[in-house]
């Protein structure tokens, strides 16, 4: 489920295939001020002291330090000023160039980078929507087991962009990332049980996985998440809720720890085709 509301990512560190990215997230609109003051480069300049830079809005000493690494082929300083330069609110937003940026990091092998390009073909950020391009990219990055890939993937899947539509396939790949704890996967298997496309529908399953997304989710989560969130509490009770709350609190994520989730698909396409 991608939800309409877009939420305005501040920034994102370098992360590890399977981590969920540290986020500084602006909830109040903002309108793009004027191009900040240079600065100079710093004597060693490095991805770190840009990184928290960009948290505390020091936009252009984060590009000081991001901008001569990328210029040296450092990867992560590409992907880094690509990010930098995608966000609005700093100033110096400037998509196209941004993407120029993530295309050299996504060349090097960089899966961050191929997340957030893909994004940009997603939406159609500094460069044509493409859905296919999007797809491309969010597989790539998938294929290396990032959850964040892997649920976009499943998202793709589902809704037909990209590929055609399998909403089977795109539950599969929900549950790889959803055994990793990706909230947002987690929510995405809720939305199949209350739904009843590719699962029996199951109000009690439905609350369940809410509750284990509602439990690992961040704000930013949460807001993309909100409309299954809200079907399944029309439909299941308070005190539902609660025991599978409760329930939910006894889960741990790991591989293999959905399987029942696929043998239920599974049932549920050989009864229904």
């Amino acid at each position: 489920m991608r939800a309409s509301i877009i939420f305005l990512m501040l920034f994102t560190v370098p992360i590890a295939v399977s981590a969920q990215p540290n986020t500084v997230t602006v909830t109040t609109a903002c309108t793009n001020p004027g191009p900040p003051a240079e600065v100079s480069p710093p004597a060693t300049p490095s991805i770190a002291a840009g990184t928290a830079a960009a948290r505390n809005r020091e936009f252009a000493l984060a590009r000081a330090n991001f901008s001569p690494l990328a210029e040296q082929g450092n990867t992560d300083a590409q992907r880094a000023m690509g990010q930098l330069l995608m966000q609005d609110c700093t100033g110096m937003q400037d998509k196209p160039a941004a993407v120029a940026w993530l295309t050299k990091a996504v060349a090097s092998g960089n899966v961050v980078a191929e997340i957030q390009l893909a994004r940009a073909y997603l939406r159609g950020l500094g460069v044509t929507q493409d859905d296919s391009k999007a797809f491309a990219l969010y597989s790539q990055a998938a294929a290396t087991g990032n959850p964040i890939a892997q649920m976009e993937v499943g998202y793709m899947y589902g809704a037909g962009r990209g590929v055609p539509e399998d909403k089977f396939l795109g539950l599969q790949w929900s549950v790889k990332a959803a055994e990793q704890g990706n909230a947002i996967a987690l929510s995405n298997v809720a939305r199949a049980y209350i739904k009843g496309e590719v699962l029996a529908r199951n109000v009690d399953r439905a609350a369940y996985f809410s509750a284990l997304a509602d439990q690992r989710a961040t704000l930013a989560d949460r807001i993309e998440t909100m409309m299954t969130t809200q079907e399944i509490k029309q439909a299941a009770s308070v005190d539902n809720m609660d025991r599978q709350a409760k329930r939910a609190k006894s889960w741990s994520p790991g591989p293999g720890s959905l399987k029942d989730v696929l043998s239920e698909a599974e049932e549920f396409r050989r009864i229904h085709g």
